[in-house]
């Protein structure tokens, strides 16, 4: 289950039973996961409709995210690669897509025992990702060079193809692959604002995107570029990676070779990783950083673990049709918000979000907030004589 605050939580309730039941006996706390289903908030009639758009590949596929940048060579490939094995170890069933079909970088980053693409029954023309220590991976490198898709295969040649074509094949990739339960698929995007990420923000609705940089001020002016691209598509940047950033020297000093960027300014979620021999034997080793965790790599580690997190909160916000702080900024639509002061407690619930069922006791509302979530049960006589605008009883 992925969920930034999972230990968290269990640890809460399980506290919380001990002083009810005055440690009588032995809590244990069970985590069940649910089918995940793409997160659309329009109505059901559009939801349908969307499904279909999606096929059977990514009927199960909770969320797409984006990483992207619009400079070559500032390690995004492998950033995607660590994220994406990051957030299977806190828990998350988790897909990587190289949607980068021009070069492609993951049957590099990531070589499996068996990297055979095999034919997937549930209909033509579709196929199976390979499956490698809990993520589920698929590139145009992987697939077989008899495919007669130029580029295709581990040592096949330049992928020579206009931009129509480029699209029919990232299609191809994303819809024509069965990949299951999935709480987010990570789409290794290539450089640019081209036809490739416009195919991919056509073919689905991304819950956001995670920028890649250098410090340097030509790959930051081409990185805001690529922020300006995805949220004219509605797509928000959930994060900001600064990679090679700086270089820690054997005296233990910190140093920015290339200087400190305000990326402060663009996102709220900013990460700066070291520039990295241990990073770089990992690539050329086929074995990405978050999998192999050496003891000498905690200052990356503890970069992408703490990447990870915030992805994971972004994306629990998103499901429940909250708002983070990065969309509540001036200029925003704004949003409404209840509390209830018999709680003794100052969480503010977003109206947007709230749930309401029929149960046999009433009518049950469920109400999410940044922090947690809060259910109520309205019996039918207390709705009947209560304003429906000003909440006063009659």
């Amino acid at each position: 289950l992925l969920h930034p605050a999972l230990d968290d939580l269990k640890f809460q309730i399980r506290s919380i039973a001990d002083d009810l039941l005055r440690n009588h006996c032995k809590v244990d706390i069970e985590v069940q996961t649910s089918k995940p289903y793409p997160i659309y908030t329009a109505s059901s009639d559009q939801r349908t409709e969307y499904l279909k758009q999606l096929g059977p590949g990514l009927a199960n596929v909770s969320h797409c995210i984006a990483v992207y940048s619009c400079k070559g060579g500032v390690g995004k490939s492998t950033l995607a690669v660590n994220l994406a094995y990051e957030l299977a170890r806190i828990g998350g069933r988790v897909g990587l897509l190289d949607v980068d079909i021009y070069g492609p970088s993951l049957p590099i980053l990531v070589k499996p025992d068996d990297a055979t693409v095999r034919q997937s029954a549930i209909g033509p023309g579709m196929v199976k990702p390979i499956e490698h220590h809990g993520v589920k991976l698929l590139s145009l490198g992987y697939v077989s060079p008899d495919s007669g898709v130029p580029g295709s295969g581990d040592r096949g040649g330049a992928a020579v193809m206009r931009g129509p074509m480029a699209g029919r094949v990232v299609t191809q990739l994303l819809k024509g692959t069965e990949w299951g339960d999935l709480d987010v698929l990570v789409l290794d995007l290539p450089p640019g604002t081209g036809d490739v990420q416009l195919a991919i923000c056509q073919d689905l609705r991304l819950t956001g995107a995670i920028a890649v940089t250098t410090p340097s001020k030509l790959a930051l002016a081409d990185a805001r570029k690529g922020m300006e691209m995805f949220t004219s598509l509605g797509v928000p940047t959930l994060a900001v990676v600064e990679n090679m950033s700086y270089f820690v020297c054997d005296g233990g000093g910190k140093h920015f070779p290339f200087g400190k960027a305000a990326l402060e300014e663009e996102s709220k979620n900013v990460f700066r990783l070291p520039i990295s021999t241990i990073t770089n034997e990992s690539n050329d080793n086929g074995i990405p950083l978050a999998l192999a965790r050496p003891g000498d790599a905690a200052e990356e580690l503890s970069a992408i673990e703490c990447l990870a997190v915030a992805v994971s909160r972004e994306l629990l916000i998103a499901q429940h049709g909250l708002h983070s702080a990065e969309s509540s900024r001036e200029g925003s639509s704004p949003t409404h918000r209840v509390f209830f002061p018999e709680t003794n407690s100052d969480d503010e619930f977003d109206i947007a979000s709230t749930h309401v069922t029929l149960s046999e006791d009433g009518f049950r509302a469920r109400f999410y907030s940044d922090k947690g979530a809060m259910q109520i049960t309205i019996p039918p006589a207390v709705l009947r004589f209560t304003h429906p605008k000003t909440g006063e009883k009659n």
